[in-house]
């Protein structure tokens, strides 16, 4: 069972109530994208443990809004297009909030900014292929394999720290690298 399966899964029962309370998707979208925006604070604070547990306890409401949207027919492509620009808001929060809270090393200063722009690069290209007719879902480190990837991190920053949390960003960029090369690669392939 892949992640957003397990996240509907969770949320099923929530979403069937906000449903039948005629809840608007598009204002399930905003409170999701906040509540894990909060989470940028804990990486602020020096806190990454507090952020890891925040985010996974807040991470399954990001499928929520959809999930209210296909109960209540209420799908739309305005409403598929503010969910991904809210993520990438939410993404450039915690990636920034890292680097911030990382600023007094350089390269993991480095690495943050990094991985934001690769994070970038993944959904970006996937959008770009789609807006031009094809379809580009795959990729080792799409959302959710990065979600899991920013949680360790979040968590060895926390445990171990150091040099632990630099190799660890490291390997993480280098995955979201190639992932960005992947998806480059399968767009020449469907566009060409």
């Amino acid at each position: 069972m892949s992640f957003s399966d397990l996240s509907r899964r969770l949320i099923r029962p929530l979403a069937v109530l906000l449903a039948r309370a005629g809840v608007s998707p598009n204002l399930l979208t905003f409170l999701s994208a906040a509540l894990t925006s909060v989470g940028s604070v804990w990486i602020v604070a020096g806190k990454p443990l507090a952020a890891a547990l925040w985010f996974l306890l807040f991470a399954p409401f990001d499928a929520l809004d959809g999930e209210v949207a296909r109960l209540t027919g209420r799908t739309s492509h305005f409403g598929a297009f503010l969910d991904s620009s809210l993520d990438r808001v939410v993404d450039g929060l915690i990636f920034s909030s890292m680097a911030y809270a990382l600023r007094t090393d350089a390269l993991l200063l480095i690495l943050s900014l990094s991985a934001l722009v690769f994070a970038y690069l993944i959904s970006y290209v996937r959008a770009r292929v789609e807006g031009l007719g094809g379809e580009l879902k795959e990729g080792l480190m799409s959302r959710y394999p990065r979600f899991i990837g920013l949680l360790l991190l979040l968590v060895i920053w926390g445990v171990w720290g150091g040099p632990y949390l630099t190799y660890a960003f490291a390997v993480y960029n280098l995955l979201l690298l190639f992932t960005v090369l992947q998806r480059f690669y399968l767009a020449y392939r469907r566009l060409t």
